[in-house]
């Protein structure tokens, strides 16, 4: 039961990591981690490279839409920093811990986030004009619970380029950076204004994003400056990073099959040697009238409460030992009831299924046999 129990949760843990609903749409997305050439970076406008870029594998045949992001998809670590309200005290008002993600135009519309309120940032977005800021539901919620966010201004950190920082736009959560929370307060900021290094595109295809993977990076090679590090579709990434979670649920099935062969061996041997013993006691049942299938009930019975007495002590053991493994979770209990009765009827059946071939055995004794027998 503890075994069963474990590899339950992991399983059913895992299970709904893949299902979560990601706020955006990770299908037909390809991402492109992007390295610099040696001198590639030398005296380039990375605005104006970002812009021709995009325009380049926008225009390509089979692509719908591109982008440009400074993280990856999901990316834990991303840039992180408090966030609070401009017109305040900093000393005293109220900071919020947010990620920060620096984004081209068009960026939203490739993932396909849901724009809530306001707008989008546009290509006229640069270092010339005021700093804008597009923020996530839940950080507009939680910075300023008693109003609307939309043209409030904010600071990010404390560096003199992130303060008093305009919000233009409000958009839908949506777990691009860590898919475990589903709520994670996230500012944007316009690549324009902001141009990274380092970072890498999105790419929304129409066709299979892997048939359009070797175009896209000889299309970035081709500027001269670039070169794609690393190639591969978003959910490809995405299932890359619950390698953890798949291996741990992969494991644990894998003890969990063991233990329930031993346990099967073990009811099947047991029961054997109960029935062997008890050979002349059930041949005499059977010649004062006792039926196959009473017979057949008696073996089964015995079979049944011990799988229940194993049942019964195995669950609050399996619950405290799970408590242990708590924080390895994903919306999960350790005394999740759904799983605890997945994995007892589990073992039921698999101890009645061991108990049944010595109860049918059993069921089959001849009386003169068995009144012979030692």
């Amino acid at each position: 039961m503890i075994l069963l129990l474990g590899a339950g949760l992991f399983v059913r843990s895992l299970e709904r990591l893949r299902s979560l609903d990601l706020g955006f749409q990770k299908e037909s997305l390809l991402e492109i981690v992007l390295n610099p050439k040696p001198g590639g970076y030398d005296k380039l406008d990375m605005s104006s490279y970002h812009k021709q870029l995009l325009e380049r594998i926008s225009s390509l045949p089979g692509v719908r839409s591109a982008s440009f992001s400074d993280a990856a998809i999901p990316s834990p670590e991303a840039w992180h920093d408090t966030v609070s309200a401009a017109s305040t005290d900093p000393s005293v008002g109220t900071h919020l811990m947010a990620n920060a993600e620096t984004v081209s135009p068009g960026f939203f519309q490739t993932l396909g986030i849901l724009l809530l309120r306001g707008r989008d940032f546009s290509k006229t977005d640069d270092e010339k004009h005021p700093r804008l800021a597009i923020v996530n539901s839940s950080l507009a919620e939680r910075l300023f619970p008693a109003g609307d966010a939309m043209g409030k201004t904010v600071r990010f950190g404390f560096m003199p380029d992130f303060q008093n920082i305009e919000i233009v736009g409000i958009v839908n959560v949506a777990r691009i950076l860590d898919l475990r929370d589903a709520a994670a307060p996230v500012i944007f900021f316009s690549d324009l204004q902001y141009p990274s290094e380092w970072g890498g595109l999105i790419v929304r295809t129409g066709e299979s994003p892997e048939a359009l993977a070797k175009t896209v990076s000889h299309e970035i090679e081709s500027l001269g400056h670039e070169y794609s590090l690393r190639t591969r579709t978003v959910a490809q990434t995405i299932d890359a990073g619950l390698v953890e979670e798949r291996v741990t649920a992969m494991l644990s099935g894998f003890f969990e099959a063991l233990a329930l062969l031993l346990a099967s061996i073990g009811i099947y041997g047991l029961m054997s040697y109960t029935v062997t013993r008890r050979t002349r006691e059930i041949g005499i049942r059977v010649a004062v009238g006792a039926q196959r299938e009473n017979v057949l009930w008696l073996v089964l019975r015995e079979t049944l409460a011990l799988a229940l007495f194993g049942i019964a002590i195995g669950i609050p053991s399996a619950i405290t030992a799970a408590r242990l493994i708590a924080t390895m979770l994903f919306g999960l209990s350790p005394s999740d009831l759904p799983t605890i009765a997945a994995v007892s009827l589990l073992l039921l059946l698999v101890a009645l299924f061991a108990g049944y071939l010595p109860a049918r055995r059993a069921s089959a004794i001849e009386p003169i046999v068995a009144l012979r027998a030692e």
